[in-house]
Parts: structure tokens; sequence; C-alpha cells
């Protein structure tokens, strides 16, 4: 089963997991938990590419 999200899925009734590149994290009790951790893990890998960013400075 899929949820909206497509990285979100339900693996044979065992839970809700979150689809990544390295393969999944999990198990959710619900679509809404997996929902929450994947903005969470979304917003700090943003985060920590901004940070990458700002800690860049080039040579003279």
């Amino acid at each position: 089963m899929k949820s909206e999200n497509t990285q979100i899925v339900n693996i044979r009734n065992t839970g809700w997991y979150i689809e990544t590149p390295t393969g999944f994290d999990g198990p959710f009790e619900s679509e809404e938990e997996a929902s929450t951790f994947l903005a969470l893990v979304k917003s700090s890998n943003a985060a920590r590419a901004e940070f990458a960013g700002l800690q860049y400075t080039p040579q003279d």
C-alpha cells in the first residue's frame, strides 16, 4: 500500500516505512508518524546543505 507521498509505504501490514536511497526506515505505527519523520529528515538535510554552503570560503 502506497501513501500520497511516494516515499512512504506500508509493507505487508507490518507498519509504515520510508523509502530512502539506502533502504527503508521504520516501521512507524501510522502513516502520519512516518510523514512527520520524513519531514524532519528532509529539513535536517536542507539545514546540513545550507550549513555546508556557509562553511565554504573560496581562496582569494
